[in-house]
């Protein structure tokens, strides 16, 4: 069983494989900056999915604009101090090899959803 306060940030905020993938880069190097390109090229993923997943991050206080490179912009980890505690606690949970299991397969089973659940916001958004 995922620890609650975990669950409800990968329900919220770290909702794929990618987003776990550049939440444990950035947390491992804090002071990084890049653009989803440079990022893209770290982690050997498309742009599409890593430049989608830094904009949600964005957008759900985990990562900040820091600024705009060649009309790019650029990332770099920023939680917002609600995000902290939650995080700090899936890094840890995540080192141990059973509980990374249970981690990776409530991630796939919220990715599944993820394309529904991001829509609805965006139009609850504009609207």
């Amino acid at each position: 069983m995922v620890d609650p306060m975990v669950q409800e940030l990968l329900e919220q905020a770290i909702d794929s494989p990618v987003k776990l993938h550049l939440l444990m880069m950035f947390y491992e190097n804090p002071r990084m900056e890049a653009t989803a390109r440079a990022i893209a090229d770290r982690v050997c993923r498309d742009i599409w999915s890593v430049s989608q997943a830094l904009s949600e991050m964005a957008h759900d206080g985990i990562m900040l604009i820091s600024a705009v490179s060649n009309g790019e912009p650029v990332y770099r980890y920023d939680p917002v101090q609600e995000r902290l505690e939650s995080i700090d606690q899936l890094v840890s949970r995540y080192d141990d090899p059973m509980e990374r299991d249970l981690l990776h397969h409530s991630i796939r089973d919220l990715a599944a959803y993820a394309i529904f659940r991001h829509t609805n916001v965006w139009e609850t958004q504009v609207a």
